[in-house]
């Protein structure tokens, strides 16, 4: 990605050199936005109408270019100032083609002290990697999603409804590509009969644009010198329905149906799993206004695979421009900025850093590509072995290169589980196993066995959140989720008193993390297909020695009585592609009739959308990951069930959908 070129004029305003033009008006940029954005939105007005709404509601406003971010700082003051008491979500999505640097963006900003509320979260989540949709959180309450390249072909891969547009950018003559009929026909998918728009210019081109795409326009009072501005609504018709706003390009099979989700009056959720994928997902629908039950066949939260010591927020990033690699880069950045608000004034979450040891010169290869990919971000930074020591304070052994990845770090995971469980819309209901999953015309019925709760449950929509065990229901019994045990060791640091810990998480064919409650906590091992929770012997010694074989100073522990080493086994799930499996769930049986005709012809020209178990989601798979992927999969699962604006690119949803598996079966003739 290629960041502004700029230039600071006299009176401090900034310049692109790329379009040769201003930022914003010299005579006032935050007045200018308030005039032309606000104002002729109408949003004080529907900011201050939607303050008197009792159900969660997400206001959608949407941005064509982001520049330094002035005009979403001006909106949340707005939100801030109407809707501060509110449980209502602001969700503001923007692009950006040539995104400013940190530096440049701080600077720029400094200019609006008044901002300053908003504008240091902002710059505290900038991420540092400006590729493909990020995903901010400002408040807990104001979201912010950047697409970062061409406006017209980072809209086309957006699922959303918007509320008010801000038609900003450089001026037609200066930058013809934001004002071309491909992004407004991409503008005009996503609008609704409600949709308002705004912007600065009154161009001709721009009027011809308006009117062919759905909307009226007229001329209001320009701002300052300028004499002329346009504002208006959309037109055309089209039902303001998420239905409506799919990228065209996105096969039938994977498009969600949405009747009825969003009109529930009691919504009431069950979510069967209370570890790291289903407290997620219960806190972000209890701040959603949704009334949520956790089952857990545990004696506590947490017991199985997030129950472990210590998790590691860890990335391998690829050098290949891959979707995966995309969804993992996104996990990644949302991650740290999640755990960081959520937890930065606790132990659960210690930003540590952490190193990536190559174990082969063609490891070590590639790691030297990632470096290269992201140089000069700040996301990672290649070490030679002398620094690599002195960042980790233990001498390492390999003569191989070393990534460092400084926003990097470790979470308490069943800590992190008891904290998004806290909430007051939240009910859990431990040593309860579901036995099975009953769909009815209004409610699901979650049938159980075992105390508390022998009678069943019923609630508006049901989520998946059991890992592997999940295909003991018929609805999901098709999904293709592999166990992994693994077994984590534990040593008290009182008995190593002469051994260095540390200061940073270290990966190599195993991981260690910085001593935490003077525990020192390393593994795991990687058992595929065997979901036994049972305690060995043998790998307390497998853990041992990988320990050793990052370093020296660990070697000592063999030494030590084996009941002076603890640890836990637990069983992790993925998937036959390695992507975790979030959405609403297929129904399996249904899509294979319905879609037949792919086993003879992939291409075959399908009109119909998919049948999908209506209210029944899963959020499944994420194996070693899941600290990294579980955020933003839960973040997304969330506003798919409120039809809200999705913080993935429809690509990317579509990687993630449950029916790729029985798509991909019927294509490859496997039922």
């Amino acid at each position: 990605m290629q960041h502004a070129d700029l230039i600071w004029d006299e009176s401090g305003t900034p310049c692109s050199t790329q379009f040769d033009d201003v930022y914003f008006s010299k005579v006032g940029g935050l007045d200018e936005t308030r005039h032309v954005f606000l104002q002729h939105n109408q949003l004080p007005e529907r900011f201050e109408a939607l303050a008197q709404e009792k159900t969660h509601t997400s206001f959608v406003v949407a941005e064509t270019g982001f520049g330094t971010g002035l005009n979403f700082l001006a909106c949340c003051q707005l939100w801030q100032q109407y809707l501060s008491n509110s449980e209502h979500e602001l969700v503001f999505i923007s692009t950006e083609k040539f995104p400013l640097t940190p530096h440049d963006l701080k600077k720029a900003l400094d200019v609006w002290p008044e901002l300053k509320e908003w504008s240091e979260p902002l710059l505290e989540a900038y991420p540092k990697v400006c590729t493909g949709l990020q995903t901010l959180m400002i408040t807990p309450r104001i979201r912010l999603i950047i697409a970062f390249g061409d406006a017209a072909d980072s809209f086309s891969k957006i699922n959303a409804q918007v509320d008010a547009w801000f038609l900003d950018g450089f001026a037609p003559s200066k930058n013809p590509e934001m004002w071309s009929d491909h992004l407004f026909e991409q503008i005009q998918r996503l609008s609704g009969t409600n949709t308002t728009f705004a912007t600065f210019t009154a161009a001709r081109l721009v009027k011809d644009l308006l009117t062919n795409h759905g909307f009226n326009y007229k001329k209001a009072k320009g701002f300052g010198r300028k004499r002329d501005m346009l504002q208006g609504q959309f037109s055309s018709g089209i039902e303001a329905a998420i239905t409506n706003n799919t990228p065209a390009n996105t096969d039938v099979w994977f498009q969600y149906p949405t009747e009825g989700l969003s009109n529930k009056s009691q919504k009431t959720a069950l979510i069967i799993g209370a570890g790291l994928s289903g407290a997620h997902t219960a806190n972000g629908l209890a701040k959603r206004g949704w009334k949520v039950t956790v089952l857990e066949q545990g004696k506590t939260v947490a017991s199985g695979a997030s129950g472990n010591y210590q998790g590691v927020l860890y990335t391998k990033p690829s050098v290949q421009e891959t979707k995966e690699d995309s969804f993992y880069l996104a996990s990644f950045q949302y991650a740290v900025q999640h755990y960081k608000q959520a937890f930065s004034d606790t132990n659960i979450w210690q930003q540590a850093g952490l190193l990536q040891l190559a174990q082969s010169e063609k490891e070590s290869e590639k790691l030297s590509r990632v470096e290269q990919k992201y140089q000069g971000t700040g996301f990672n930074k290649a070490l030679p072995l002398e620094e690599a020591h002195q960042i980790t304070g233990v001498k390492l052994n390999t003569d191989y290169s070393a990534l460092f990845y400084p926003d990097s770090g470790w979470v308490n995971p069943a800590a992190a589980c008891r904290a998004l469980l806290d909430h007051p819309n939240i009910d859990v209901i431990c040593n309860t196993k579901v036995s099975s999953l009953e769909e009815t015309d209004q409610k699901w019925i979650v049938h159980t066995q075992g105390e508390p709760t022998n009678s069943p449950l019923s609630a508006d929509i049901v989520v998946l959140a059991s890992a592997w065990e999940s295909n003991q229901f018929t609805q999901a019994e098709h999904l293709p989720l592999t166990p992994i045990r693994g077994q984590v060791s534990q040593v008290k640091t009182a008995s190593i008193p002469s051994v260095k810990t540390p200061n940073t998480v270290i990966c190599s064919d195993s991981y260690v993390t910085p001593c935490d409650q003077n525990m020192l906590n390393f593994g795991a091992t990687f058992d595929l297909k065997d979901s036994a929770m049972d305690y060995r012997s043998e790998d307390v010694q497998t853990n041992l020695s990988k320990l050793a074989s990052i370093s020296n100073e660990f070697e000592s522990l063999h030494e030590l009585d084996e009941s002076e080493v603890s640890g836990r086994a637990s069983v992790r799930c993925i998937t036959n592609d390695r992507l975790p499996v979030v959405g609403m769930l297929n129904d399996h049986h249904a899509m294979i009739e319905q879609y037949q005709q792919l086993r003879k012809d992939r291409k075959w020209p399908y009109q119909e959308s998919g049948r999908y178990h209506q209210g029944l989601y899963v959020n499944l798979g994420h194996g070693s990951k899941g600290l990294t992927t579980i955020p933003l999969c839960s973040e997304m699962l969330c506003a798919l069930i409120e039809s809200a604006p999705l913080p993935l690119t429809q690509d990317l949803v579509d990687a993630l959908n449950p029916s790729r598996f029985t798509i991909s079966g019927l294509i490859k003739k496997k039922f």
